[in-house]
């Protein structure tokens, strides 16, 4: 289970979510995502790493409220788990040095 450590309404419907996952959090990269799971028999999402610290083990997520599983993960709170949370998934940004 994934514990969500901090929750934050940004906008109307759009959340940022800071969550425990320290096996995530030990190896991602900027511009990769994961996909997460709310219940077992939940809806799979995949969504972008906003920001990560390693040291804690916390990857950040933002999301807006567009569907039935995003609105369901809308209204999860600091303390409650998420069943699965999938990552690091896809290629890492590359950004070369033009200076």
């Amino acid at each position: 289970m994934y514990k969500i450590i901090n929750k934050q309404r940004l906008h109307e419907i759009i959340y940022s979510m800071w969550i425990e996952a320290p096996e995530v959090a030990s190896s991602v990269q900027p511009g990769q995502f994961i996909i997460l799971m709310i219940t077992e028999k939940g809806e799979r999402i995949p969504l972008t790493v906003a920001d990560f610290n390693r040291e804690k083990g916390l990857i950040r997520i933002v999301f807006q409220v567009v569907g039935k599983t995003s609105e369901e993960l809308s209204t999860l709170e600091e303390g409650d788990t998420l069943f699965s949370f999938i990552g690091p998934l896809g290629k890492k940004t590359e950004i070369e040095n033009y200076g």
